[in-house]
């Protein structure tokens, strides 16, 4: 992916042009580091084969920064004040290089601290968002009823001939459908819904590499419409072990109290006074939907020949149906449902 070099005129950037480099982070967007003399940027084009109304991207961009600033990089606006500027039929976006930051990988205590409070500042900036204003980036991107859907076409269309090799997770799956049950009945209670991230995790949060503190909130694309326990469930998934997706030895893996309470304490510290009693009761419960709606969609793909997920070998994603199954396991143990 090249970038064109008069892209840079229409956010009114001027200046010698030192370097355009690649930015290997991130697996949607195509990411690059732009240096324009003194000035460090973050140019990325926007994946319309994902994000297929880039309109719904930018409006919730522009609210969602017009609520609160201080908790994201600066956007560079272009000559027509728009976020998303469009080159040969490409939407791109520019924004401030956030010097001396880091997205944390090593998920420490202390980083869990800094991405906790971080998602917690961000959840208290946007509960007073008029959710009315935002669209689904991606529709019914966390619909468990959808999910279960399409995992049962998969598994009736069967079309790479695997559904009967796995029998056992297939009906490890349909045991765990409670957790839809059970978040039909918060939504019958009145649970709200507010604008969320949505694809809360270590990767879009960026923490100071002086302090380790929680700097910015990055990568808004899903932003728009949720519930809160999408984004803390998607954290306690994501980060309550520390071990990729696809490993498949999970023997002796176990909860590890610490760092279940540093995400929702800290979390919690900075928003409990902005979201509703039911709403903090969901929170833990978000991680038993959050790793239920992984571990159906990695079936789904696996049933459907891997036409979604990138995977390294025919079995990956079976291997991330078992390993996120195992953390669901475990969860249900320590989080009362």
């Amino acid at each position: 992916m090249q970038v064109p070099y008069d892209l840079l005129e229409k956010f009114n950037i001027k200046g010698a042009i030192n370097s355009i480099a690649p930015l290997g982070f991130g697996h949607i967007n195509d990411s690059f580091s732009i240096q324009v003399e003194s000035d460090h940027f973050l140019l990325q084009r926007l994946n319309t084969d994902v994000f297929k109304d880039p309109e719904v991207v930018e409006n919730n961009l522009y609210r969602i920064l017009e609520q609160d600033q201080s908790i994201f990089p600066e956007h560079i606006r272009g000559r027509d004040h728009k976020i998303h500027q469009v080159k040969d039929g490409k939407y791109w976006r520019m924004q401030e290089f956030v010097l001396d930051s880091y997205s944390p990988t090593e998920l420490t205590i202390s980083e869990l601290k800094g991405i906790a409070t971080g998602f917690g500042k961000f959840t208290k900036s946007s509960a007073q968002a008029k959710v009315m204003n935002y669209s689904e980036a991606i529709p019914r991107f966390h619909s468990l009823e959808l999910r279960l859907d399409q995992l049962e076409a998969a598994i009736k269309n069967d079309s790479a001939i695997r559904a009967d090799q796995i029998k056992v997770e297939i009906e490890a799956i349909q045991n765990y459908r409670w957790i839809l049950e059970k978040f039909q009945e918060l939504s019958r209670k009145g649970l709200p819904i507010r604008v969320c991230h949505n694809d809360a995790k270590a990767g879009n949060c960026l923490l100071s590499k002086r302090t380790g503190n929680f700097l910015k909130i990055v990568d808004l694309d899903t932003v728009g419409p949720g519930y809160v326990m999408f984004d803390l469930g998607d954290m306690l998934r994501s980060m309550l072990f520390n071990i990729p997706e696809n490993q498949a030895d999970l023997d002796g893996l176990s909860i590890d109290k610490k760092r279940f309470e540093c995400i929702l304490n800290h979390f919690l510290a900075e928003c409990s006074d902005s979201i509703s009693e039911l709403e903090v009761d969901s929170l833990a419960f978000g991680g038993l939907y959050m790793t239920y709606i992984m571990a159906v969609r990695f079936l789904t793909d696996y049933l459907n020949g891997d036409i979604y997920y990138k995977t390294s070998s025919p079995e990956e994603n079976l291997i991330r149906t078992r390993n996120q199954l195992k953390i669901l396991d475990l969860m249900v143990e320590f989080i009362p449902a």
